[in-house]
């Protein structure tokens, strides 16, 4: 199931992917089912089972997913002209969740990378945390200020179904709800440059610190969408090997599979539950891929270059983000 949230007018709804022009208001197919089989307090019945927004969705669990289920069945024995029915063209498809409790996202994680690292004994997943105020739609513009270099970093985001802390990886699948594309839009230069520092001990040693506070979060630098697709589509999804890739005014500039990251949402996800309490609709990032031929992560500047991003994973969707400078 192909799940997203869209506005119409001044609301904002979930809706469930029809095909490729249109989607189902799952929340008011399922009212008029429940009308059909005569239901007096249909519209509140539907409004507790289909909740009308994503989080209170999720948290409805398996009921709100069979729920869900019998309305797309009932949808597909109604006519064309039904209310619930409506064309992607006459709506505008937002982030999945636009106000998580938390996005964490995998850091050095891309197979190549990792294995010329220097790595504790017993190394452990590395990530950091974005701003929910980083998130924009799908096909809303990513704003750029003028920092330098910033480039895409395409990435599958997993999408907690559940709370948790402490979870044993065996029982990590439970807390999946499923999977949609995040871009983790990167200020390689201003990370480079300036956001960092370099502390002098007394006895003359140096470390140098760096902190993605800012590198990493400025407002629209988390583009989220379109689908979020419900996890019994995939199976393993890093098993799986599915196609990554990051396009430039249509060339590829990153390309990659699920497979390429060093620590599996499992593994991920687990590890995260040992030090944070996960949420419904918290969103774990599980990393990058590589740059395509003749690109590097420093030459790929969105705003120099300016244009179209477009975001794929293959059984996601596509994403299109107009690049604008601020």
């Amino acid at each position: 199931m192909k799940l997203c949230t869209f506005q119409k007018g001044l609301s904002t709804r979930l809706g469930v992917r029809r095909d490729e022009e249109s989607i189902v208001d799952i929340n008011l197919a399922y009212a008029s089912l429940l009308a059909e089989e005569g239901e007096p307090k249909a519209s509140s019945l539907a409004d507790v089972m289909i909740p009308p927004s994503m989080i209170p969705f999720i948290e409805g669990g398996k009921s709100s997913l069979k729920a869900a289920r019998k309305a797309l069945d009932y949808e597909t024995s109604c006519p064309e002209n039904e209310t619930f029915v409506l064309r992607i063209a006459d709506i505008r498809i937002m982030a999945p969740i636009s106000r998580p409790s938390k996005i964490l996202c995998a850091a050095v994680s891309r197979k190549d990378t990792w294995d010329r690292a220097i790595k504790p004994p017993d190394p452990r997943p590395t990530y950091f945390a974005k701003l929910p105020s980083c998130i924009a739609g799908p096909y809303d513009p990513i704003e750029i200020p003028d920092i330098g270099v910033v480039g895409p970093e395409v990435e599958v985001a997993a999408v907690l179904a559940k709370r948790g802390k402490n979870i044993p990886i065996e029982d990590i699948d439970d807390y999946i709800f499923g999977y949609t594309i995040h871009n983790d839009i990167t200020a390689h230069e201003l990370r480079k440059k300036s956001e960092w520092i370099t502390v002098v001990r007394e006895n003359g040693t140096q470390e140098r610190l760096t902190y993605q506070g800012r590198y990493k979060c400025f407002d629209t630098f988390a583009p989220m969408g379109p689908w979020l697709v419900t996890k019994d589509e995939f199976g393993d999804i890093n098993r799986r090997g599915l196609s990554m890739v990051s396009r430039l005014n249509g060339s590829i500039v990153q390309s990659g599979t699920t497979a390429d990251t060093v620590f599996p949402f499992p593994r991920f996800i687990q590890y995260l539950s040992e030090a944070h309490t996960l949420e419904p609709g918290d969103i774990v990032s599980g990393g990058t891929v590589l740059p395509a031929p003749g690109w590097t992560m420093m030459t790929i500047d969105l705003r120099k270059i300016g244009g179209v991003l477009e975001s794929e994973v293959e059984g996601i969707g596509t994403m299109r983000n107009p690049l604008r400078p601020v």
